[in-house]
């Protein structure tokens, strides 16, 4: 088996993972990690038997892919030049910091033939490919995405460092274009926007509601999906899917409930979730979604095919994550005045 090249490209909390899993792979060689500062990646270097190097334009020559896990505002400066030497990219999400950024680096893959994959991870995850498998065609979703502060990813919002996630899940459904967007936000750490709830409406009719928070005691996960078949319920956390579809009573329009007898209606009540709308809960199996990334990555880079998740999907989720920004009416707590963000020209907005 031919083993594929690989480096790391920062070294902090999410480039850890990257490497352990990289490292343990047959079909790959984590030949460095690469990081500015010496302290990190010297301990992720010998962790895992590899050369530590403080610049990414060091790898030029020695790799044949890499994951770019560096800040968000770093990753188009890192990424341009390994992609102009030669070197296939996943990068982490947001795919940059900026969408001109993000088109920059959609370009320039193209032109020197590369392959690039953003890590949008929930798209592996099993409970979502189940989800949408038994949803039939969504019409609305809802999703809530709530952690702790971390200290983590101070150089963005909550928009581009959680709710990213769902709106690419979202736009993987292809919605149609986005009609409108409305969204209210909490500024509480002294920084970018700290708490977002966004409702969206699409040209297909489909509408969806996104609440993500890092400010939020406890985590939590999941998202619920209306559809023609029913509702489906997912917990990412639990990796747990239940769904709730219709009785063949139900899809034959021969039920109706106020037939129900009342005398019979407090037995009716209790077995409603069995007899009328019966509920399942599915069985997930057990996989670890960065591993079935690097699966991809590798094997779309092997294969000369797409990325489940390309440069493309990267950046129109970007796109769509800044116009919740720029529609954003936030409060600071601790104040009272509500305020509208104004939006800025995508080449001027700070970020970070």
């Amino acid at each position: 088996m031919t083993r594929t090249r690989v480096a790391v490209v920062g070294c902090g909390h999410l480039g850890a993972i990257h490497a352990r899993l990289l490292a343990g792979r047959p079909d790959a060689e984590l030949v460095a990690v690469v990081d500015p500062y010496a302290g990190p990646r010297e301990k992720v270097a010998a962790e895992h038997r590899c050369e530590a190097l403080a610049e990414p334009e060091e790898l030029i020559g020695k790799v044949d892919a890499a994951i770019v896990a560096a800040p968000t505002g770093r990753h188009a400066a890192v990424a341009l030049p390994l992609l102009e030497s030669g070197i296939d990219l996943l990068v982490e999400k947001p795919i940059a910091a900026t969408v001109e950024e993000a088109r920059a680096i959609v370009t320039t893959a193209r032109l020197h033939d590369r392959t690039v994959a953003v890590g949008h991870v929930e798209r592996f995850n099993p409970a979502w490919r189940m989800a949408v498998a038994r949803a039939g065609r969504i019409v609305s979703l809802e999703s809530v995405r709530l952690a702790p502060f971390t200290y983590r990813c101070m150089d963005v919002g909550v928009v581009q460092d959680l709710m990213i996630h769902d709106i690419d899940l979202l736009l993987s459904l292809e919605p149609g274009r986005l009609e409108r967007v409305d969204a209210q936000g909490i500024h509480a750490t002294g920084g970018h926007e700290d708490a977002v709830r966004a409702h969206f409406v699409f040209s297909s009719g489909l509408v969806a509601t996104l609440t993500a928070s890092r400010i939020h005691p406890t985590l939590r996960r999941g998202l619920t999906l209306w559809s023609s078949e029913g509702v489906v319920s997912v917990d990412f956390h639990a990796k747990a899917v239940e769904v709730v579809a219709p009785s063949p009573a139900v899809r034959r329009g021969e039920f109706v409930a106020e037939d129900v007898p009342v005398e019979s209606r407090a037995a009716a009540k209790e077995a409603f979730f069995r007899d009328v709308l019966p509920r399942e809960t599915l069985a997930i199996p057990e996989t670890n979604a960065i591993q079935c990334e690097h699966d991809d990555f590798l094997t779309a880079i092997r294969e000369h095919r797409a990325p489940l998740v390309p440069a493309s999907a990267g950046a129109a989720a970007l796109e769509i994550a800044n116009r919740v920004i720029d529609s954003l009416h936030s409060t600071t707590l601790g104040g009272h005045v509500a305020r509208p963000t104004v939006p800025l020209p995508s080449r001027l907005r700070r970020t970070g």
